[in-house]
């Protein structure tokens, strides 16, 4: 009875040929079977397994044994746009509090010039302390968000949803 579930258990493992590394140099053999913006579902022959995406250093899908793809394409979209905004977000946030605050100082000159100078120099103040607190903030870390843009983007090329 043994002998027979580990044949079993050998001919599962023939059938699922992508090949997942991850960060710490694990390597695993089964299928991708799914994907959002921040995990990586995996099948193997202990069953499906969930990895952040940010602990895949690498993914090969063999379409020659299995030419299904293995998303919907529509699905692998979604969270790679989703990922892109967060890093987007996390790259230029000092850079965006700056140019916020030049405005507010623009538009707070100007309403000074109108004879609103009140509100003009609330405008103006709260201006200068974005510019403030932009320029002072330290850079943001957005490594755990690169790292998932990068597995999103070897999802993709292997599907050949990019070139």
């Amino acid at each position: 009875m043994r002998k027979v579930l580990l044949a079993l258990a050998l001919f599962g493992l023939l059938g699922l040929a992508d090949t997942l590394v991850l960060t710490d140099g694990t390597v695993l053999e089964g299928r991708l079977s799914g994907v959002t913006a921040t995990t990586l579902s995996f099948s193997t022959a202990l069953g499906i397994l969930d990895f952040p995406l940010e602990r895949v250093s690498r993914i090969s899908l063999d379409f020659e044994a299995d030419p299904k793809p293995r998303l919907a394409e529509r699905t692998w979209s979604r969270a790679l746009g989703q990922v892109q905004r967060e890093f987007w977000t996390c790259r230029y946030m000092r850079q965006g509090l700056v140019v916020a605050g030049l405005a507010f100082i623009g538009f707070g000159q100007w309403l000074n010039s109108l004879g609103y100078g009140v509100f003009g120099n609330m405008l103006t103040a709260l201006g200068g302390l974005s510019i403030l607190w932009g320029l002072s903030m330290p850079q943001p870390g957005c490594e755990v968000l690169a790292a998932r843009l990068r597995a999103l983007l070897y999802i993709g090329l292997e599907h050949g949803w990019l070139y």
